[in-house]
């Protein structure tokens, strides 16, 4: 049995350090109520579960509210050993456009301290930008990788191209 003490102490602890969530919201006018816009969720333990656990490999999709608060739920999962589906983060954000999907991405990346990207295989099926905008950011991006890539026939990389 814990004295009341204890229980303060166990309560008071933080469950899961290091975590990040995040809200923005927007107003009309500096004096207007704020209004939900976005809001963030990502756990430490679910880092530290996918990286030590998971295959990286991270698989990005965003699906529709239809209830009474409408937006977009913006999700990242992966795959553990059992091939089955283990999530990273989420998000909740007002619809999905470029701005959003930049918003999240920039936050899962600096939590997943995975700012170059190398050694992670993305996946999404977001494929609205045209071929010549992804060419030029990946010549953007890292000049060299970009010309070696081009360089090689398009049927070698992947089906998804």
């Amino acid at each position: 049995m814990c004295s009341r003490r204890e229980l303060e102490i166990i309560r008071n602890e933080p469950k899961n350090p290091r975590s990040t969530i995040k809200m923005a919201v927007d107003r009309v006018t500096p004096e207007s109520p704020p209004h939900f816009k976005r809001f963030y969720v990502f756990f430490e333990a679910l880092k530290r579960g996918w990286k030590e656990g998971c295959r990286p490999i991270l698989d990005l999709d965003g699906c529709f509210l239809k209830g009474l608060f409408k937006g977009e739920l913006l999700a990242v999962v992966g795959k553990d050993g059992d091939n089955q589906i283990y999530l990273v983060a989420w998000a909740i954000v007002e619809g999905e456009c470029i701005d959003s999907w930049a918003w999240f991405l920039s936050l899962l990346t600096a939590d997943l301290r995975m700012e170059d990207g190398f050694g992670y295989t993305i996946i999404s099926d977001q494929q609205k930008r045209e071929w010549k905008q992804i060419k030029e950011d990946l010549y953007k991006l890292d000049e060299g990788v970009a010309k070696e890539l081009f360089s090689k026939n398009s049927k070698a990389w992947t089906k998804a191209f």
